[in-house]
Parts: C-alpha cells; sequence; structure tokens
C-alpha cells in the first residue's frame, strides 16, 4: 500500500511521527481557546445576571411608587372636585398605569392643552390662597408663589378724655369749651394686597366721623364716611420704583406716614396738627424708591389740594400741590434693634378756593391732644381764621428718630410760609383794598416736637418701615396670658409689652389785624405729655396720657380783642382702647 502512493517504506516511521506530533499540538491549541471562549461566556453570563437584579429592583421600585399613587388618588377622590380630577388613560388604565407622557395610541406626544390620550384638558382659571393669621395679628390670603398677597381687616380706637380747666379758660374757648366725654377716634375698614406680583392696592375707609370736620372751613360738603388711602400702585419699575395714583396720604414727615394706630402717643404733635393735618390726605399721583441697600429713600408727589376729606374738589383752577421727601438711616441693624432715621421734606402748594367767595384761602387750627366727642364737639385751642394769599404756601419739615433696642427718641420740627397775606379778603385788580380788607404781611408759623420712650419689658422695642420710612407696629416679645395648664395645673403669665414715654409739645401760629385796637388771631402753646402704652399682644392695646397745656391761646369772638386770646393752662388725661386686626 505504501508503495502505491510512492513513499518509500524505510522513511514511514519518520511521516507517523510528524503527523502525531502535529495532531497533539493541533489537540492542545483547541484545548486553550475553548478555554478562552469559556471564560468570556462565563463573565457575559455574570453581567447578565447583575444586569437582571437591577432591573428587577427598579420594577419592584415602579410597582411601589405606582401602588403610592393610586393610594393617593383614592384618598383625594372625596376632596378634588370630580372636573378637575385626572383622567384615566386612553387604554382604560388606572393611576398607576398612566406612566408616560407619549400618546400610546398615536406613538406621538401629546399636544399643549393635551392629556396622555389625546383629550383637550380643561385649564383652570382659580388661583389657590392659603389663609394666615400673621405674627401681627393679621387675616392674611397668600399664594403658593407669594405672586398674590391680600389683606382684610382695620382697627378701631374708643377714646375717653378729661380735663381739669377753669372758667377763665373754659370762656376763651368757642361754644361750650372742653367737654368731658368718650368718642370712637377711629373706626376704620381696610382691603389691601399685591396681585401678579406687581400691582399692588389699598382701599381705607373711616366710619369714625374723626375731628377733621371743622378744620376745613373750605372743603366739600362732609361726608358720614372718609376716604383715607384708596390708591392702585405699580412695584419696583425701572427707574420710577413703586407709583401709586389715587386718594393717597401725603409723604411729609415720619409722622405724617406713621399709621395712627402705631403712633406712641395718642395724638400726633401740635405742629402737625397746625401744619400737615389739612393736608394728609389728597388725590395725586406719588413716586418712591429706595437706593443703597435701602438705606436712602425719595419719595415725589403730585397732589390736589382740598381733597382731604371727600376725595373730590371743584374749583375755578386746579390748585396743586407738589411734595418732595427725602431720608437717609446711618445705622440700621435688625440683630442689635439699632436704627437711626434722618428726613427732611418740602412741599410747595396752590392754596385751596373758599366756596362763595372762590378766594385762595388758608387757615391754622390746634385742636387738644385728647379729643372727646365729635368734631363739633372738640373746640380748636388755637384759631388764626380765614386769611387770604394768591401767592399759595411753602412748608417744611425736619425729622430725626432713632432707636436702640428698648430706648427710642424723636424730634421734628415744621415751618409754612404764606407771603402777602390779608384778613377779609384780597385786593382789587388796581392794588385797592375793599371794605374790611387787611393786610398782615407776610407769615410764618412753626414749632417742634421731641420724645423719649423706653420699653420696660425685656426684648421689646420699636422698628421702622424701611421701604417708607414710618413707625413700625409693636408686636410683643411675649403676649399678655394669664392661664392654667391643664395638664400640670401650673400657670402660666405674660406681660405683654410696656412703655413709658414723655414728649413737649410747641407751636406758634399767630398773626396781628392791624386796627385800633390790634387784633391778635391764633397764638403759641407749649405742652408735656406723659405716656404709658400696655401691649397686650400684636392685636390689642391700652394707652394712658397726661397733658398739661399752656400758652396764649383762643378763639376770637366778634373781633373783641378783650376777649381772647390770653394766657391760659389746664390739665387734660385720656384713654385710649385699640383693636388690630
Amino acid at each position: 500500500m505504501c508503495a502505491s502512493w510512492g513513499i518509500p517504506f524505510h522513511r514511514t516511521p519518520l511521516i507517523v511521527g510528524v503527523l502525531l506530533a502535529f495532531a497533539y499540538s493541533s489537540s492542545l491549541y483547541a484545548d486553550e481557546q475553548t478555554a478562552e471562549m469559556r471564560a468570556l461566556l462565563k463573565a457575559q453570563s455574570d453581567k447578565l445576571d447583575e444586569q437582571a437584579k437591577v432591573l428587577a429592583d427598579q420594577a419592584r421600585l415602579i410597582r411601589e411608587q405606582s401602588e403610592f399613587l393610586e393610594r393617593q388618588r383614592q384618598a383625594l377622590k372625596g376632596i378634588i372636585p370630580a372636573s378637575i380630577q385626572p383622567q384615566e388613560s386612553a387604554t382604560g388604565g388606572s393611576l398607576p398605569e398612566v406612566m408616560e407622557t407619549i400618546n400610546l395610541n398615536t406613538g406621538t406626544k401629546p399636544q399643549e392643552g393635551e392629556d396622555a390620550s389625546g383629550t383637550k384638558k380643561e385649564k383652570s382659571k382659580d388661583i389657590p390662597l392659603k389663609v394666615v393669621w400673621g405674627k401681627d395679628g393679621r387675616l392674611m390670603f397668600k399664594s403658593e408663589d407669594r405672586n398674590f398677597v391680600a389683606h382684610l381687616g382695620g382697627f378701631f380706637q374708643l377714646d375717653a378724655s378729661f380735663y381739669s380747666v377753669s372758667d377763665s379758660v373754659q370762656q376763651l374757648l368757642p361754644d361750650r369749651g372742653l367737654l368731658e366725654g368718650s368718642d370712637m377716634r377711629r373706626a376704620r375698614l381696610r382691603s389691601d394686597g399685591v396681585c401678579w406680583n406687581v400691582v399692588e392696592w389699598v382701599m381705607e375707609m373711616d366710619f369714625s366721623r374723626a375731628s377733621d370736620t371743622t378744620k376745613d372751613i373750605i372743603s366739600d360738603p362732609v361726608p358720614n364716611v372718609y376716604i383715607n388711602n384708596m390708591y392702585i400702585g405699580l412695584k419696583d419699575l425701572p427707574v420710577f420704583g413703586n407709583v401709586r395714583v389715587g386718594h393717597i396720604k401725603e409723604d411729609l414727615s415720619f409722622y405724617n406716614a406713621s399709621s395712627g394706630r402705631n403712633i406712641p402717643f395718642m395724638e400726633r404733635p401740635n405742629v402737625w396738627d397746625a401744619i400737615e393735618d389739612p393736608y394728609i390726605f389728597d388725590d395725586g399721583i406719588m413716586m418712591s424708591r429706595t437706593y443703597l441697600d435701602d438705606l436712602l429713600y425719595v419719595s415725589l408727589g403730585l397732589f390736589m389740594t382740598n381733597t382731604r376729606t371727600g376725595a373730590f374738589t371743584v374749583s375755578p383752577s386746579a390748585p396743586l400741590a407738589f411734595d418732595v421727601r427725602v431720608c437717609y438711616m446711618p445705622i440700621y441693624d435688625e440683630e442689635d434693634q439699632h436704627w437711626m432715621n434722618i428726613g427732611a421734606t418740602g412741599s410747595v402748594r396752590a392754596n385751596p378756593y373758599e366756596r362763595g367767595t372762590e378766594l385762595p384761602v388758608a387757615v391754622t387750627n390746634v385742636s387738644p391732644l385728647v379729643r372727646a366727642g365729635i368734631s363739633s364737639q372738640v373746640p380748636n385751642i388755637l384759631n388764626t381764621r380765614a386769611f387770604y394769599t394768591r401767592e399759595g404756601t411753602q412748608l417744611y419739615t425736619l425729622c430725626y428718630n432713632h432707636s436702640w433696642g428698648p430706648f427710642s427718641m424723636g424730634a421734628q420740627y415744621d415751618g409754612q410760609f404764606f407771603n402777602q397775606s390779608y384778613v377779609g379778603g384780597l385786593p382789587r385788580s388796581d392794588g385797592s383794598l375793599p371794605d374790611k380788607v387787611k393786610p398782615v404781611g407776610d407769615l410764618y408759623f412753626d414749632g417742634g416736637a421731641i420724645e423719649f420712650l423706653c420699653f420696660l419689658t425685656r426684648g421689646d422695642h420699636r422698628t421702622i418701615n424701611k421701604n417708607f420710612p414710618c413707625y413700625g407696629q409693636v408686636i410683643p416679645a411675649e403676649n399678655f396670658s394669664f392661664t392654667r395648664n391643664g395638664s400640670s395645673g401650673e400657670s402660666a403669665h405674660g406681660l405683654g409689652a410696656w412703655e413709658v414715654g414723655v414728649k413737649y409739645d410747641l407751636v406758634r401760629a399767630q398773626l396781628e389785624v392791624p386796627g385800633a385796637p390790634v387784633v391778635q388771631r391764633g397764638g403759641y402753646l407749649n405742652a408735656i405729655t406723659l405716656g404709658l402704652n400696655w401691649y397686650l399682644n400684636p392685636n390689642a392695646s391700652v394707652m394712658a396720657n397726661y397733658i398739661y397745656t399752656t400758652g396764649f391761646f383762643g378763639t376770637q369772638k366778634a373781633d373783641n380783642a378783650n376777649q381772647a386770646p390770653a394766657d391760659g393752662a389746664f390739665h387734660s388725661f385720656g384713654t385710649r382702647f385699640q383693636f388690630t386686626f
């Protein structure tokens, strides 16, 4: 057989050995390849096992989340109206089965305003608000994003007044003089807030017939309800800051800017009564803005005069007023309860027109620092009576207010000019004087006040509104309480906040009418006030004031120079019970 292949027989063993060696080496190589393949397959199998475990964990989490969402949906079914409950998917699945935002029927994403099934969704136009009774004791309505904030509330003040006054002093005053009694000094309802994060509004009305009805002899008929703040505004505008339009409190001084519910004494200073009170509210537009991290404040205002009580007026020409106020706070540290505010205001004004004569007229009045009864029952201690000028009036105020911990102080000075003034009317166009018209020259009325206050209770202090410099609300560190713990039987005591204060007032508003004899009008007043304030909580407070008033005052009657004004003095005591909500 071997011979048939052509291979010599003696070489056959060599060939067989070579073949055996090749076969052995091939088997070794095949074994090595098989081992490597087995290792690779084992590694891949291990990875697949790990991925399977991860997928199993994810499936378990998805199942648990789906079950939780289903329980939530079932719990809310009885609370959320059916009209706004989430709809089930087109496949009929419940909430846990609706896991994707892809429309399973079409394979496309739902359009805006559609759910996953392609059904049009009804958009809700209502914005949910939560009701909050704030730490300041006010009822607030707020949206979650704070774009909508509203307050609905008000406050009232019940005053009682008592006097120790001689008969001779009573004779200096009009009508029956100073009468003891009580009155609702203020009774106001108020709504204010912010909508859409940029529009603000205030609507505040007074139902108390407060004691300003006899002061402004040139106003339109006195209403039963007084419009105080009533305006709409825009907040945080570029360049302009805050802009308000409506019936606005004029920004004339620190005391004028402060709310009547936050002032530390029963009444503002006498000089405020004489100079600023006729202009406390007017129709107009005001812009205000802060700089230097709210430490610098600037406001500008343009107003229609003689719109204080009725928020309306008509006259031959529009009598306007322009105000500028600038305040700077060199110190402001909330942690140390330490702040200082220095401010100045200037106002250039046309005088309003007197009903009947249509002449530009002015009058300066000062009421007592405690008041009982409606305004017609509260006599004016100082009264210049009407005088006339075509030159308008200019006034300015300087204010300093400082608080450090429990201590605070304030000082204010006001001045007012009336140039080329007359009593009885005005000169004719040719310069001649009608009968009973007499010149009284250039008039300057002024005055000031300084006050010191101290809290007796630990942690209590006075605050300031940085964005509109004025006194803030006093919120006691500890509310007044006298309750017993039902479980332990122990009593829990709280004192509220107690504050004492002293204030000195000076005002001079006097003119001389030439003639024989010379007739005096107006006069001057000095007053010292001792005050005690008890703030039971953010809502309720009690005030008590003792005032000693002296000066040259009284109301001239029938131009009898021997009757009034004259030197006099009297004592007064007043209390106030206030509730704010």
